[in-house]
């Protein structure tokens, strides 16, 4: 621990998530390490839903390809939700993504024999990632001080934005050339074993409480002071992100006589103001992240809604953008003020619940989005979705406006 509040003793309170990356080496490298695992998915991503909808020119198949991915995480989520506190961090991330290497290596062989093959390789994969993403975000306040979490938080999502979207870009570029993507999913697994290379040369990054029960942890979560409102929002929102998963391939054929080539550049867009939003999010103080929460949510909805009414791909393209960097403040700011809720002993099961229930309500998303897009279109089926968003935003102002009400009256009154 005191290397950590050394390295981490020169930040500035107010450092944003690039400042954060010079002065702390250890964020630097856990940033470096999401940077690279970030940059491949997209090839995996866009190989795997290209060569499902190609098959079947359906929805419901890549709902489907989403839907194996949640089962996995609620699987893990709900028998092993609490081991990001109860086994060493660091050699938990490491031997995880050395598995994800090898069984990404086999994609290209397996997809060969038949495209249906990849749905219990998905439920695998995402079942690894239900560890591995909320281990790395426990860790955030073991390699900062309290006032950086925020800052971390962005920079990791920046990280996450910037990586992706130079894979979604490259991705484009390959999927554009190559008769067969299916070599594609090399670069995936490749960028998996440099993840893991770098996690390996970090120390302190928490866990190995041996006394942490594993089961239970969303129930421990939703007890803590503070938690359950985040929770409660998160899983909200991402009910329609959820819904927006099976949409955006198909509203991208929608508006593109070229699909595949319209699906990576709206990523690029989506991810493009995800960046600008993870950088801005880093910004925030610790006293304006609810507010800042319910802006983002706002922002987010609206983005989303003008997809659906927008009457050209370059409009479209732009909306996506906005969304994206909504839903990048709305990100940071839930996860930042989840880790201020939470405490060492327990941080890990915090963020593995937050991760758990968010995929729970994605999965419920997923079978409705794809049912509403097949049944009245994908260009309707986001406005409906950021109306539905809207709906969010302005329920979660509502609690925080009487919430504010309810500290001043007693305030007013002690």
């Amino acid at each position: 621990m005191l290397a950590s509040v050394v390295d981490d003793s020169t930040v500035p309170a107010r450092q944003g998530p690039l400042g954060l990356a010079r002065h702390n080496s250890r964020m630097a490298k856990l940033a470096a390490a999401v940077l690279v695992s970030s940059a491949g998915d997209p090839f995996s991503q866009a190989v795997s839903l290209v060569l499902l909808y190609q098959a079947t020119h359906t929805p419901l198949t890549i709902a489907a390809a989403f839907g194996a991915e949640m089962l996995g995480v609620l699987t893990v989520g709900g028998l092993i939700g609490a081991v990001a506190d109860r086994v060493d961090r660091r050699r938990l991330i490491v031997r995880l993504e050395a598995i994800r290497f090898l069984i990404v290596m086999t994609l290209p062989v397996v997809t060969s024999i038949s495209v249906f093959l990849l749905y219990p390789f998905l439920l695998l994969l995402a079942s690894i990632e239900a560890l591995v993403q909320p281990s790395r975000q426990a860790a955030v306040p073991e390699l900062v001080s309290k006032g950086g979490v925020g800052a971390a938080n962005s920079l990791l999502m920046t990280a996450v934005t910037v990586g992706q979207a130079s894979g979604f870009a490259m991705a484009g570029v390959a999927l554009a050339h190559v008769s067969d993507p299916r070599p594609l999913y090399l670069v995936d697994a490749f960028t998996f074993a440099g993840a893991a290379v770098l996690v390996a040369t970090l120390n302190g990054m928490g866990g190995g409480l041996v006394t942490t029960r594993l089961r239970g942890g969303v129930r421990r979560a939703w007890a803590i002071p503070g938690v359950r409102p985040l929770l409660v929002v998160a899983a909200a929102t991402s009910l329609f992100v959820g819904m927006l998963n099976p949409t955006i391939l198909p509203a991208a054929y929608a508006l593109s006589s070229n699909g595949p080539t319209a699906f990576t550049l709206l990523q690029v867009c989506l991810i493009g103001g995800g960046l600008i939003g993870s950088v801005a999010a880093g910004r925030i103080e610790r006293g304006n992240r609810l507010a800042a929460l319910a802006i983002s949510v706002w922002v987010f909805a609206a983005g989303v809604f003008a997809v659906g009414v927008s009457p050209s791909f370059l409009l479209a393209g732009l909306a996506v953008a906005i969304s994206g960097a909504g839903n990048a403040v709305y990100l940071v700011t839930n996860n930042s003020a989840l880790m201020d809720a939470a405490v060492s002993t327990n941080r890990g099961t915090v963020m593995s619940a937050r991760f758990t229930v968010t995929q729970a309500t994605n999965a419920l998303g997923l079978a409705t989005g794809a049912a509403v897009a097949a049944w009245v279109g994908p260009l309707r089926a986001f406005s409906g979705f950021g109306l539905g968003l809207l709906v969010v935003a302005a329920v979660y102002t509502a609690f925080l406006a009487i919430q504010a009400r309810g500290v001043g009256f007693g305030r007013a009154t002690s």
